[in-house]
């Protein structure tokens, strides 16, 4: 988009919430956790986006269960975190601003009123206003930790629908990846030592639906992944302390190796 395009108008009030939130800064742990789709609000100045507020309790408007596991990690492996601050429905932060989902028109067959037809100026807001702030905040926190000489690892943290139409996904976790294995593959080698049926860039593909580590882990050298957690297993507390626990068990042992805090680029 032109940068000599400018909105007219702020997008964010006074009281609505900013657009990431970073926990933990102080963490002592080399790895920063990223939450692209914690959340399932919309700037007021959008209302509801023209849908029924039960619209905000499915996975096309936030992934489910995902910020408590980003919280409880970061609080047990004592590691900093940033999490997106408004709807994947309002902007996709893990999407490329050319996308079609990037602010999506039509999803599971849904139609989304509030994003049909946008303006260039509305489009520039959303930009200037969630996306920009959210991908800086994770450029901040990765020079914050690199200032030690050593580099951080990356990981997102993300949740999938347990079907896709009549089809179901029968993985437990999925671990996504693009060029650079040295998380994927140990990961999901120590994912199976706890029974678990794991997908290899499934249900999704690191190598195509993985803007965010792509963006600061990839192109910079660091080593990255996204972890895909079946909602299936989100729907109650219980579920999500269990995969609390799971999840600081095995990065506990991922992080034994110091090899994965350095710049390499594949």
């Amino acid at each position: 988009m032109s940068g000599s395009v400018k909105p007219s108008s702020a997008l964010l009030q006074a009281h609505d919430p900013e657009p990431f939130k970073v926990i933990n800064r102080a963490g002592r742990t080399p790895l920063l956790l990223i939450c692209d789709h914690a959340s399932r609000v919309v700037p007021k100045a959008l209302g509801n986006l023209g849908l029924d507020a039960d619209v905000f309790e499915r996975h096309i408007a936030y992934d489910i269960g995902t910020e408590n596991i980003a919280l409880g990690l970061s609080d047990l492996i004592d590691a900093p975190l940033v999490l997106g601050g408004f709807s994947r429905l309002v902007i996709d932060l893990n999407r490329p601003l050319e996308h079609p989902d990037s602010m999506v028109e039509y999803i599971d067959s849904t139609r989304i009123p509030g994003n049909i037809a946008l303006t260039k100026m509305a489009r520039l807001q959303r930009v200037k206003e969630l996306f920009d702030p959210y991908h800086e905040a994770i450029k901040q926190e990765i020079t914050r930790l690199s200032a030690s000489g050593m580099a951080p690892i990356i990981l997102s943290v993300h949740s999938f629908s347990p079907n896709y139409g009549m089809h179901p996904r029968p993985w437990d976790i999925g671990v996504l990846w693009n060029r650079d294995p040295r998380i994927a593959t140990p990961l999901i080698d120590i994912l199976k030592t706890f029974n678990l049926k794991v997908g290899d860039n499934q249900p999704y593909s690191g190598k195509e639906l993985a803007y965010t580590i792509n963006k600061h882990g990839g192109a910079r050298g660091i080593a990255n992944c996204v972890i895909e957690i079946n909602q299936g297993q989100l729907s109650d507390d219980a579920g999500i302390k269990n995969w609390i626990s799971t999840m600081n068990e095995v990065l506990r042992i991922l992080l034994r190796d110091k090899g994965l805090n350095k710049i390499e680029h594949f």
